[in-house]
């Protein structure tokens, strides 16, 4: 049997990218070994929906859901990305008018537009967070600033809905462009059409070939904003 060398593996990168930011900057932050961390901000009412991955509190709280990317909704004249409407509709079904605690899942509590970032929990410590990507409603998207475990446990989770094709996976790996080749970035788990001029920028060294659209996906790498890639609703 060939025993294939751990560092070949796409995969092996994404787990590389949490436990080094770990090791080396964040694991003073977590109390315990687990996928929550300590609650710092108070329970709260959803009263809106932006889109499949922010909502508004009745106390006027903004708040970005941690680990997850849902897709864009027209703005300023663009059309919305595909899926985008019934991310936005599973979010609200979820969500408004519900009760939600928040914990903090990495060493960043705001991201650059001044919204909370969290692990959005409902009665019974159901996590928005792992229900939209559940039900393939959102991806997982990777960000070095939130715990290593908490976002093992949202790219496995992811896993299971690819495979069973929920959500928007059903439609998006049957178009034309899943069967396109990528290249991802193994130092920002990004990846980029191959066709894409900026995918020629990345460094030999961290670079990493997918032959298809889902095998990035499962490698827990997501999308260059800056390629056009998610096709329009």
């Amino acid at each position: 049997m060939k025993i294939r060398n751990p560092g070949t593996h796409p995969r092996f990168w994404v787990v590389s990218f949490f436990l080094l930011f770990f090791f080396i900057g964040g694991s003073h932050c977590y109390a315990q070994d687990s996928v929550q961390t300590r609650i710092i901000y108070p329970d709260g009412i959803v009263v809106h929906c932006f889109d499949g991955d922010t909502v508004k509190l009745m106390d006027r709280r903004i708040i970005r859901l941690a680990g997850i990317d849902a897709p864009e909704l027209g703005k300023q004249g663009r059309k919305p990305q595909f899926y985008a409407r019934k991310a936005k509709e599973d979010l609200i079904q979820l969500a408004r008018g519900k009760k939600v605690k928040l914990i903090i899942p990495g060493i960043a509590y705001r991201d650059n537009h001044g919204r909370i970032i969290a692990d959005v929990l409902l009665d019974g410590d159901q996590s928005l967070n792992r229900m939209m990507i559940e039900r393939g409603a959102a991806i997982f998207y990777p960000n070095q600033d939130l715990n290593p475990h908490f976002q093992e446990d949202l790219l496995n989770l992811q896993t299971e809905a690819i495979k069973e094709r929920r959500g928007l996976w059903n439609t998006l790996l049957s178009m034309p462009i899943a069967n396109d080749n990528y290249i991802g970035n193994k130092a920002t788990l990004r990846f980029y059409p191959e066709t894409c001029p900026e995918a020629q920028n990345i460094k030999p060294r961290n670079r990493i070939h997918f032959g298809t659209l889902m095998d990035a996906f499962l490698a827990g790498f997501v999308p260059a904003r800056i390629c056009k890639f998610w096709p329009d609703a």
